[in-house]
């Protein structure tokens, strides 16, 4: 079985914004399940919103825009997309998440913990990522995608709301 995800890597001022994941146990992105006829990028704003408060708006990764038209519009691209393994918990069977991965910036709204969602959040420098243990602290996957994100120059420079 599959289901649609969407993740937003939240770039401030060389830092990235992580969740420390509940069942997990590993500092993620905020991200989750689409809800009924949710775009992936709503869904993206929407559980970064319920994740850590903030209001966040989407990097464009499109080569294309076409302009709205009666029958179709462009839509964000991921900045990737992930095919994820999940495997049985608490009686629910293994599947998988078919996850598009966005980029994101703060634009308003207040760094908060949301306790239901998370157990903790942590803005993050490469050299405080880099200590992490990989595949125990954090997904191997997810580490690579914050150290190419660094080396390609992807952060946005300027800080915009207020730091926790």
């Amino acid at each position: 079985m599959r289901q649609m995800t969407a993740t937003i890597y939240i770039l401030e001022d060389a830092r990235v914004l992580l969740i420390y994941h509940k069942k997990l146990k590993k500092w993620l992105p905020p991200g989750g399940h689409l809800e009924p006829n949710e775009l992936p990028t709503e869904g993206a704003i929407r559980e970064a919103r319920e994740e850590t408060g903030l209001e966040i708006e989407i990097i464009p990764q499109e080569n294309i825009w076409i302009k709205q038209r009666w029958n179709g519009k462009s839509f964000e691209r991921p900045y990737m997309c992930l095919l994820e393994h999940i495997p049985e918990h608490n009686g629910h069977p293994a599947h998988e998440h078919m996850d598009l991965i966005y980029l994101g910036r703060p634009i308003g709204g207040e760094l908060i913990h949301n306790s239901e969602e998370t157990d903790g959040l942590k803005w993050f420098s490469l050299e405080e990522i880099e200590k992490l243990e990989r595949d125990v602290e954090i997904f191997d996957e997810t580490y690579e995608v914050i150290l190419h994100l660094i080396e390609s120059k992807s952060f946005p420079s300027r800080l915009t709301c207020a730091q926790v």
